[in-house]
């Protein structure tokens, strides 16, 4: 997984992995303590491993908002259903091609799959219901019929509002997973890079402190900056 997935190199599931373990084997090493690693920043190390495992994935977030912009355009498709019918009783009362079928909005099927098209052209059909409102019901409009539409473009715009918001959220929270992500990522490699220095003439305890990043476990040099991992 990219930088653009995790904000790191690595997936999610080796990050944790490396993390995990580095918390676990590392801590409470004398050396590491008197180097400023204490109980408190194992204590505060543990808290942001969870606190990024927590964050949803990119995917759980996109079929999120997936999931949401279907509703939108159900809704919007329901709303095109009401335009269609109106056009019906208007062909019954008037024909189609008459003056008063002309009032109609121009743009309807394209408004099938477009809730902007569909918002602005739903109130000229309310006009026309309320102007032609005796003829229609003659033909078999229902009274409530433009409570209904209205009412359906009332939820049509609240459902896409609410998927607009959605999608400005998960920016922010692709940027605050990934931090979440870095964080951990640079405290293994916080802890790896001081426990060399520490205990270099300790071969037992350094080999803890050996890089566990793909492919980065190669190097002599014991690095902590694997290659992208996609």
């Amino acid at each position: 997984m990219s930088d653009d997935q995790n904000g790191v190199h690595v997936s999610r599931t080796v990050l944790f992995k490396v993390a995990d373990k580095t918390h676990e084997t590392t801590k409470g090493l004398e050396k590491l303590a008197l180097s400023g690693l204490t109980t408190d920043y194992y204590a505060a190390f543990a808290a942001n491993i969870l606190l990024a495992k927590n964050f949803k994935t990119s995917d759980e977030v996109k079929k999120a908002n997936a999931k949401k912009l279907s509703e939108v355009k159900k809704k919007c498709e329901e709303c095109f259903n009401w335009v269609k019918k109106l056009q019906f009783y208007i062909k019954r009362a008037f024909n189609e091609g008459s003056p008063q079928w002309n009032e109609l909005p121009e743009k309807i099927s394209e408004a099938k799959k477009d809730e902007a098209e569909m918002l602005d052209l739903l109130p000229a059909t309310f006009t026309l219901t309320d102007k032609y409102a005796v003829e229609l019901k003659a033909k078999g409009m229902p009274t409530d019929y433009k409570l209904t539409g209205e009412t359906l473009k009332g939820e049509l715009e609240t459902i896409t509002k609410e998927h607009g918001k959605m999608v400005e959220q998960s920016k922010t929270y692709t940027v605050q997973r990934k931090l979440a992500h870095r964080k951990v990522y640079d405290t293994v490699n916080e802890i790896n890079e001081l426990g060399r220095q520490e205990y270099q003439d300790d071969p037992v305890t350094l080999k803890l402190f050996k890089s566990q990043w793909p492919q980065a476990k190669e190097k002599e040099n014991g690095t902590d900056t694997p290659p992208v991992v996609q």
